[in-house]
């Protein structure tokens, strides 16, 4: 999956909140996670009833705060719609572990890097 089909992808999910903070990444806040390192999202992908969904282990809590979900964040995203549906695990896997180039194409650093 390249760039463009990212981005196509994530267009067509603006309305949910992980999308959002990958979409303008700057308007968001961060979660530290030791010295020199932040989280925004930590995607993951997983099956359910022959579907394949991308969701974020950390997501946004309703004070505005960073939560990171770990082994629960399947549950909670399916219970909050906080989800991108695949319909192959090759493309859920991929975008999963890709989304981040959209990041590049418009230059942002998490953490200012």
């Amino acid at each position: 999956m390249d760039v463009s089909q990212i981005e196509t992808v994530l267009k067509q999910n603006n309305s949910k909140n992980f999308v959002k903070r990958i979409l303008l990444p700057e308007a968001y806040p961060t979660l530290k996670e030791g010295e020199n390192q932040v989280a925004t999202h930590k995607m993951a992908w997983g099956e359910s009833d022959g579907k394949y969904y991308v969701f974020p282990t950390v997501m946004q809590e309703e004070d505005g705060n960073l939560k990171d979900y770990g082994k629960s964040a399947f549950d909670v995203a399916m219970k909050r719609r906080e989800f991108i549906p695949f319909d192959n695990p090759k493309d859920a896997e991929d975008f999963s572990k890709n989304y981040k180039t959209y990041w590049d194409k418009i230059g942002y650093k998490p953490g200012g890097e």
